[in-house]
Protein backbone atom coordinates (compact mmCIF):
# COMPACT_ATOMS: atom_id res chain seq x y z
CA UNK A 1 0.00 0.00 0.00
CA UNK A 2 1.33 3.37 -0.94
CA UNK A 3 1.28 6.76 0.89
CA UNK A 4 -1.81 9.03 1.38
CA UNK A 5 -0.77 12.90 1.23
CA UNK A 6 -0.54 12.92 5.01
CA UNK A 7 1.83 10.10 5.06
CA UNK A 8 3.58 12.35 2.15
CA UNK A 9 3.50 15.20 4.10
CA UNK A 10 5.16 14.15 7.18
CA UNK A 11 8.14 13.50 5.46
CA UNK A 12 8.40 16.24 2.68
CA UNK A 13 7.09 19.49 4.34
CA UNK A 14 10.59 19.56 6.47
CA UNK A 15 12.64 18.92 3.73
CA UNK A 16 14.46 22.19 1.96
CA UNK A 17 16.99 22.84 -1.41
CA UNK A 18 20.59 22.72 0.02
CA UNK A 19 22.53 25.25 0.14
CA UNK A 20 24.25 27.65 -1.31
CA UNK A 21 21.17 27.39 -3.85
CA UNK A 22 18.21 29.78 -3.02
CA UNK A 23 16.09 27.54 -4.62
CA UNK A 24 12.42 26.40 -3.17
CA UNK A 25 11.49 23.13 -2.62
CA UNK A 26 8.58 22.12 -4.59
CA UNK A 27 7.95 18.68 -2.81
CA UNK A 28 5.19 19.61 -0.72
CA UNK A 29 3.09 21.97 -2.84
CA UNK A 30 3.71 18.93 -6.01
CA UNK A 31 2.37 16.39 -3.38
CA UNK A 32 -0.74 18.10 -2.41
CA UNK A 33 -1.36 19.15 -6.64
CA UNK A 34 -1.05 15.22 -7.28
CA UNK A 35 -3.84 14.19 -4.59
CA UNK A 36 -5.69 16.61 -6.17
CA UNK A 37 -5.27 14.95 -9.69
CA UNK A 38 -5.82 11.40 -7.76
CA UNK A 39 -2.67 10.46 -8.54
CA UNK A 40 -1.78 9.42 -4.55
CA UNK A 41 -0.44 5.78 -6.30
CA UNK A 42 2.34 8.56 -7.24
CA UNK A 43 3.42 9.88 -4.10
CA UNK A 44 6.25 7.28 -2.50
CA UNK A 45 7.97 7.46 -5.63
CA UNK A 46 7.82 11.39 -5.31
CA UNK A 47 8.83 11.65 -1.54
CA UNK A 48 11.58 9.29 -2.08
CA UNK A 49 12.93 11.75 -5.11
CA UNK A 50 12.26 14.04 -2.85
CA UNK A 51 14.22 12.39 0.39
CA UNK A 52 17.27 11.88 -2.29
CA UNK A 53 17.60 15.37 -3.27
CA UNK A 54 16.48 17.78 -0.68
CA UNK A 55 17.72 18.10 3.20
CA UNK A 56 15.87 18.81 6.58
CA UNK A 57 15.15 22.37 6.98
CA UNK A 58 15.43 24.16 10.55
CA UNK A 59 13.15 23.32 12.92
CA UNK A 60 10.33 25.45 14.58
CA UNK A 61 10.71 27.30 17.87
CA UNK A 62 8.53 28.81 20.49
CA UNK A 63 8.48 32.06 19.34
CA UNK A 64 9.04 35.51 21.16
CA UNK A 65 5.94 36.73 19.45
CA UNK A 66 2.52 37.29 21.35
CA UNK A 67 -0.68 38.17 19.99
CA UNK A 68 0.26 41.74 19.39
CA UNK A 69 3.48 42.52 18.04
CA UNK A 70 5.04 44.61 15.28
CA UNK A 71 5.22 42.13 12.55
CA UNK A 72 5.66 44.11 9.85
CA UNK A 73 9.63 44.48 11.37
CA UNK A 74 10.34 40.73 10.79
CA UNK A 75 8.88 40.11 7.29
CA UNK A 76 11.37 39.69 4.55
CA UNK A 77 14.03 38.26 7.52
CA UNK A 78 14.91 34.27 6.81
CA UNK A 79 17.08 34.53 9.73
CA UNK A 80 14.01 34.03 12.20
CA UNK A 81 12.26 31.17 9.53
CA UNK A 82 11.96 29.25 13.17
CA UNK A 83 10.21 31.63 14.85
CA UNK A 84 8.01 32.38 12.39
CA UNK A 85 6.96 28.69 12.01
CA UNK A 86 6.76 28.38 15.93
CA UNK A 87 4.38 31.45 15.82
CA UNK A 88 1.93 29.58 12.74
CA UNK A 89 2.16 26.77 14.84
CA UNK A 90 0.88 28.20 17.83
CA UNK A 91 -1.73 30.70 15.98
CA UNK A 92 -3.43 27.76 14.00
CA UNK A 93 -3.38 25.48 17.45
CA UNK A 94 -5.29 28.03 18.93
CA UNK A 95 -7.38 30.30 16.71
CA UNK A 96 -7.71 27.87 13.70
CA UNK A 97 -6.47 27.24 10.81
CA UNK A 98 -9.22 29.03 8.83
CA UNK A 99 -9.22 32.83 10.75
CA UNK A 100 -4.97 32.62 11.00
CA UNK A 101 -5.59 32.34 7.17
CA UNK A 102 -8.12 35.16 7.32
CA UNK A 103 -5.52 37.32 8.88
CA UNK A 104 -2.55 36.67 7.71
CA UNK A 105 -3.10 36.26 3.70
CA UNK A 106 -4.38 39.90 3.64
CA UNK A 107 -1.14 41.14 5.81
CA UNK A 108 1.25 39.08 2.78
CA UNK A 109 -0.63 39.65 -0.51
CA UNK A 110 1.33 42.85 -0.86
CA UNK A 111 4.53 40.39 -0.93
CA UNK A 112 2.29 37.78 -3.48
CA UNK A 113 5.21 37.72 -6.27
CA UNK A 114 7.81 37.72 -3.60
CA UNK A 115 9.60 33.95 -4.36
CA UNK A 116 8.25 34.02 -7.78
CA UNK A 117 4.96 33.77 -6.36
CA UNK A 118 5.72 30.66 -4.26
CA UNK A 119 4.42 31.86 -0.82
CA UNK A 120 0.98 31.93 -2.65
CA UNK A 121 1.44 28.85 -4.01
CA UNK A 122 2.12 26.46 -1.13
CA UNK A 123 0.30 28.23 1.26
CA UNK A 124 -3.18 27.56 -0.93
CA UNK A 125 -1.85 24.34 -1.60
CA UNK A 126 -1.80 23.95 2.16
CA UNK A 127 -5.00 25.48 2.69
CA UNK A 128 -6.90 23.38 0.33
CA UNK A 129 -5.45 20.54 1.82
CA UNK A 130 -6.50 21.74 5.75
CA UNK A 131 -9.82 22.81 4.29
CA UNK A 132 -10.13 18.58 3.19
CA UNK A 133 -8.96 17.27 6.60
CA UNK A 134 -7.76 19.00 9.77
CA UNK A 135 -5.10 16.74 11.28
CA UNK A 136 -1.55 17.50 12.56
CA UNK A 137 0.85 16.82 9.03
CA UNK A 138 -1.43 19.45 7.00
CA UNK A 139 -1.49 22.35 10.18
CA UNK A 140 2.31 21.98 10.07
CA UNK A 141 2.47 22.29 6.32
CA UNK A 142 -0.22 25.25 6.83
CA UNK A 143 2.51 26.84 9.23
CA UNK A 144 5.43 26.00 7.38
CA UNK A 145 4.10 27.64 4.43
CA UNK A 146 2.93 30.65 5.78
CA UNK A 147 6.09 31.04 7.59
CA UNK A 148 8.14 30.85 4.09
CA UNK A 149 5.81 33.53 2.31
CA UNK A 150 6.76 35.52 5.30
CA UNK A 151 10.36 35.46 5.22
CA UNK A 152 10.55 35.70 1.39
CA UNK A 153 8.22 38.69 1.71
CA UNK A 154 9.12 41.45 -0.68
CA UNK A 155 6.72 44.32 -1.03
CA UNK A 156 5.48 44.28 -4.80
CA UNK A 157 3.79 46.36 -7.48
CA UNK A 158 1.39 49.00 -6.22
CA UNK A 159 -2.33 48.32 -6.91
CA UNK A 160 -5.91 49.59 -6.66
CA UNK A 161 -8.76 48.00 -5.91
CA UNK A 162 -11.64 47.55 -8.33
CA UNK A 163 -14.65 46.54 -8.74
CA UNK A 164 -14.81 45.70 -11.75
CA UNK A 165 -15.82 42.39 -11.52
CA UNK A 166 -18.87 41.02 -9.80
CA UNK A 167 -17.39 38.66 -7.09
CA UNK A 168 -13.49 38.46 -6.53
CA UNK A 169 -12.88 35.08 -8.08
CA UNK A 170 -14.23 36.02 -11.15
CA UNK A 171 -11.19 38.35 -11.06
CA UNK A 172 -9.11 36.06 -10.69
CA UNK A 173 -10.30 33.39 -13.17
CA UNK A 174 -10.16 36.50 -16.08
CA UNK A 175 -6.44 37.31 -14.35
CA UNK A 176 -5.51 33.23 -14.82
CA UNK A 177 -6.90 33.30 -18.09
CA UNK A 178 -4.60 36.23 -19.28
CA UNK A 179 -2.07 34.48 -18.02
CA UNK A 180 -2.03 31.13 -19.62
CA UNK A 181 -2.37 33.28 -22.91
CA UNK A 182 1.13 34.67 -22.40
CA UNK A 183 2.57 31.53 -21.24
CA UNK A 184 1.24 29.62 -24.01
CA UNK A 185 2.79 32.18 -26.59
CA UNK A 186 6.74 32.55 -24.01
CA UNK A 187 6.53 29.31 -21.92
CA UNK A 188 8.94 30.49 -19.21
CA UNK A 189 9.30 29.42 -15.94
CA UNK A 190 8.38 32.69 -14.77
CA UNK A 191 5.11 33.04 -16.96
CA UNK A 192 4.42 29.10 -15.52
CA UNK A 193 3.68 30.83 -12.11
CA UNK A 194 1.67 33.61 -13.32
CA UNK A 195 -0.36 31.02 -14.04
CA UNK A 196 -0.29 28.78 -11.11
CA UNK A 197 0.21 32.02 -8.92
CA UNK A 198 -3.45 33.46 -10.10
CA UNK A 199 -4.71 29.87 -9.38
CA UNK A 200 -3.39 30.06 -6.02
CA UNK A 201 -4.98 33.33 -5.16
CA UNK A 202 -8.32 31.35 -6.27
CA UNK A 203 -8.10 28.86 -3.61
CA UNK A 204 -7.39 31.58 -1.25
CA UNK A 205 -10.03 33.98 -2.43
CA UNK A 206 -12.92 32.08 -1.04
CA UNK A 207 -10.82 32.38 2.78
CA UNK A 208 -11.05 36.17 2.91
CA UNK A 209 -13.40 38.65 3.84
CA UNK A 210 -15.15 40.16 0.80
CA UNK A 211 -12.74 43.53 0.70
CA UNK A 212 -9.54 41.47 1.39
CA UNK A 213 -10.27 39.62 -1.39
CA UNK A 214 -10.63 42.10 -3.89
CA UNK A 215 -7.54 43.33 -2.56
CA UNK A 216 -5.91 40.44 -3.76
CA UNK A 217 -7.32 40.50 -7.11
CA UNK A 218 -6.24 43.76 -7.09
CA UNK A 219 -2.78 43.12 -6.41
CA UNK A 220 -2.51 39.94 -8.53
CA UNK A 221 -3.32 41.98 -11.84
CA UNK A 222 -1.01 44.38 -10.55
CA UNK A 223 1.59 41.99 -10.54
CA UNK A 224 0.55 40.59 -13.92
CA UNK A 225 1.39 43.86 -15.54
CA UNK A 226 4.60 43.74 -14.67
CA UNK A 227 5.43 39.84 -15.30
CA UNK A 228 4.18 40.25 -18.69
CA UNK A 229 4.62 43.51 -19.47
CA UNK A 230 5.83 43.62 -23.70
CA UNK A 231 5.01 40.14 -23.97
CA UNK A 232 3.16 38.30 -26.48
CA UNK A 233 -0.18 36.41 -25.97
CA UNK A 234 -2.34 33.73 -27.30
CA UNK A 235 -5.59 35.03 -26.00
CA UNK A 236 -5.53 32.37 -24.24
CA UNK A 237 -7.42 31.27 -27.40
CA UNK A 238 -7.02 26.72 -27.43
CA UNK A 239 -8.74 25.09 -29.86
CA UNK A 240 -11.60 22.83 -29.80
CA UNK A 241 -10.54 19.51 -28.25
CA UNK A 242 -11.43 18.45 -25.02
CA UNK A 243 -9.43 18.23 -21.82
CA UNK A 244 -7.64 15.00 -22.13
CA UNK A 245 -5.88 13.22 -18.94
CA UNK A 246 -2.59 11.90 -20.66
CA UNK A 247 -1.48 15.29 -19.56
CA UNK A 248 -2.23 13.96 -15.76
CA UNK A 249 -0.08 10.67 -16.32
CA UNK A 250 2.37 12.71 -18.19
CA UNK A 251 3.24 15.24 -15.74
CA UNK A 252 3.08 12.69 -12.82
CA UNK A 253 5.90 10.77 -15.02
CA UNK A 254 8.30 13.73 -15.53
CA UNK A 255 9.23 14.49 -11.91
CA UNK A 256 8.85 17.53 -12.62
CA UNK A 257 7.12 19.54 -9.85
CA UNK A 258 6.14 22.47 -12.05
CA UNK A 259 4.74 20.20 -14.84
CA UNK A 260 2.49 18.96 -12.14
CA UNK A 261 1.50 22.01 -10.57
CA UNK A 262 0.86 23.69 -14.09
CA UNK A 263 -1.28 20.72 -15.23
CA UNK A 264 -3.41 20.64 -11.41
CA UNK A 265 -4.08 24.43 -12.21
CA UNK A 266 -4.85 24.25 -15.78
CA UNK A 267 -7.64 21.68 -15.68
CA UNK A 268 -9.27 23.65 -12.61
CA UNK A 269 -8.92 26.75 -14.48
CA UNK A 270 -10.59 24.69 -17.20
CA UNK A 271 -13.49 23.11 -15.33
CA UNK A 272 -14.29 26.79 -13.64
CA UNK A 273 -14.39 28.55 -17.20
CA UNK A 274 -14.49 26.71 -20.09
CA UNK A 275 -11.76 28.40 -21.44
CA UNK A 276 -9.50 26.11 -23.89
CA UNK A 277 -6.51 28.22 -23.32
CA UNK A 278 -5.94 26.11 -19.84
CA UNK A 279 -5.91 22.78 -21.99
CA UNK A 280 -3.45 24.41 -24.52
CA UNK A 281 -0.96 25.09 -21.40
CA UNK A 282 -1.73 21.88 -20.04
CA UNK A 283 -0.39 20.33 -23.24
CA UNK A 284 2.58 22.94 -23.38
CA UNK A 285 4.02 22.70 -20.19
CA UNK A 286 3.70 18.48 -20.99
CA UNK A 287 5.35 18.98 -24.47
CA UNK A 288 2.57 17.59 -25.80
CA UNK A 289 2.20 20.71 -28.05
Amino acid sequence: MGLDLDAALARVSKLTVPPPSHFVSHAPMACEALDALGLDEALEAWVEGSEKTLIVEASPVASPWGSSFDWERELGRVEVLPQWMGYFSSAIASDGWSPTVALWVPRLMPGLSAALFHGVIRTSHAVRAIRQSDVPERRDELARALAHWAVWFRPGAPSVTSSAFDAPGEGVLAAACVGVGHFVSEPSIRNLHGVTGAMAVHLLSGHLAEGDARASVAQLVAEHEVLFAGQPSSGGEGDDAPWDDKVVATAARSFDPHQVKMVEACRRGFELTGDSGFILGARVVTRQR
